[in-house]
C-alpha cells in the first residue's frame, strides 16, 4: 500500500511540478479510474478490470489462494499452497480416480478401478468358501412366468402353484429350499438379486397358503450361473428361468 500511495504522490507531484514550472498557475489534478476497482489509471496494470472483481494493489484480478488462478476465474478458491491444480484452479486428478495428485500413491491408476483413500487399487476381497452342498430328498421344477424384471407373477400361475403346494404336503414339517434362476439376459449381479426376489416371492406365498412357518423355507438366488439350456436361444432362455423347490435332509 505504501508502494502505491508513493507512485500516486509521484504521478500528481509530477503534473503540479510541471504546471509551476511553466510559469503558470498550477492545473487541477483529475484522477481517473477507468474501471472503478480503486486503482488510478495510472498506476492500474489491468484498466479493464470487470465491475466487482476483487483486485490487488495493482489493479488485477485478486489471486487469495496463489494458485496461479485469479479468483473471478477460481472454481475452487482456498487450495492449499503448493497444490498443482488446473486451469479451474481446481487440484489435478490426473487419473480420475477420485484423489488428487497430491496425495495419489498410484497416480496412473487405469478407469473404472475402485480405489483405496491413498488412490490405489482396492484389494481383491478373500474367496468365500461356497456352502456345503446339503442332500437333497425330492425336488420340483416350478414352471413360473413373472413380470419382466419383477418378482411380480403373472396371471395364470395358479396351476403351477398348486403343484408346489401339492409337492410340499407330501413333506409336511420338512426344510426347503427355494432356488430362482434366471437367464443371461443382463448383468450377472442384477440376475442373481432378481432371481433371489423371486424365490423370496414364491416362498412366502408357499408358506401362507400352507400354514407353514416361514422359517422352514431358505431362499438361495443363482443367477444365471447354472443354465439348463443354451442362452443363445429363445426356446433355450425359457427353460433356464425357474424356480425349484428341494426338500432337504435334516444333519
Amino acid at each position: 500500500m505504501k508502494t502505491v500511495l508513493f507512485r500516486l504522490f509521484v504521478a500528481v507531484g509530477l503534473v503540479m511540478v510541471t504546471g509551476a514550472c511553466a510559469g503558470h498557475k498550477p492545473a487541477r489534478v483529475v484522477i481517473v479510474d477507468s474501471d472503478n476497482d480503486g486503482i488510478i489509471d495510472a498506476l492500474d496494470r489491468c484498466p479493464d478490470t470487470e465491475a466487482g472483481v476483487k483486485v490487488d494493489s495493482e489493479g488485477c484480478s485478486d489471486d487469495e489462494d496463489r494458485d496461479g488462478v485469479f479468483d473471478r476465474l477460481d472454481r475452487c478458491p482456498g487450495t492449499p499452497a503448493g497444490m498443482l491444480v488446473d486451469v479451474n484452479g481446481c487440484a489435478v486428478d490426473t487419473d480420475g480416480d477420485g484423489i488428487v495428485d497430491t496425495e495419489d500413491r498410484c497416480p496412473e491408476t487405469p478407469p473404472g478401478v475402485v480405489v483405496t483413500e491413498n488412490g490405489c487399487p482396492r484389494p481383491a476381497p478373500a474367496p468365500v468358501a461356497p456352502p456345503p452342498e446339503e442332500k437333497t430328498i425330492a425336488s420340483l421344477e416350478l414352471d413360473l412366468h413373472f413380470s419382466t424384471g419383477t418378482c411380480r407373477l403373472l396371471p395364470g400361475q395358479e396351476e403351477e402353484l398348486d403343484r408346489g403346494r401339492r409337492f410340499l404336503q407330501q413333506h409336511p414339517g420338512a426344510r426347503v429350499l427355494v432356488e430362482g434362476h434366471t437367464d443371461s439376459v443382463g448383468p450377472a449381479a442384477y440376475n442373481r438379486t432378481l432371481s433371489r426376489e423371486r424365490a423370496e416371492r414364491v416362498a412366502w406365498l408357499l408358506a401362507r397358503d400352507l400354514g407353514r412357518d416361514k422359517t422352514d423355507f431358505r431362499v438361495i438366488g443363482y443367477g444365471e450361473s447354472r443354465p439348463v439350456a443354451d442362452n443363445a436361444t429363445q426356446e433355450g432362455r425359457e427353460r433356464n428361468r425357474r424356480v425349484i423347490l428341494r426338500i432337504i435332509a435334516d444333519n
